[in-house]
């Protein structure tokens, strides 16, 4: 039994599916320690929104290819890379410094 489940999770498709699910996991989990710093700080400073926003449209560009291709990993992933991402965007524009008002 123990020999047929190992044989099974062997296969290729599932050594495919498992490296998939890993490389989402991690990519996507990399937007955290920025959002917790930031809503630690309420500084974004060191942040460029431009590579926020080309970023956010690279993964809304990855999420359709998922839909295209019906796969589920790269859709979530992708999906969540954008909250993320969104996140951080409200984030970079509500704590941006204010203009000191010279007297």
């Amino acid at each position: 039994m123990l020999f047929m489940l190992l044989k099974q999770a062997l296969q290729p498709d599932t050594l495919i599916s498992i490296t998939g699910v890993a490389a989402a996991a991690l990519t996507t989990s990399s937007f955290l320690p920025q959002i917790f710093k930031a809503y630690r700080t309420k500084s974004m400073e060191d942040v460029s929104r431009y590579l926020m926003s080309f970023f956010a449209t690279g993964t809304v560009l990855w999420m359709a290819y998922g839909m295209f291709k019906s796969d589920w990993v790269i859709i979530g992933a992708n999906a969540t890379a954008s909250a993320f991402n969104i996140i951080l965007l409200y984030m970079k524009f509500a704590y941006r410094k204010k203009p000191t008002k010279v007297a």
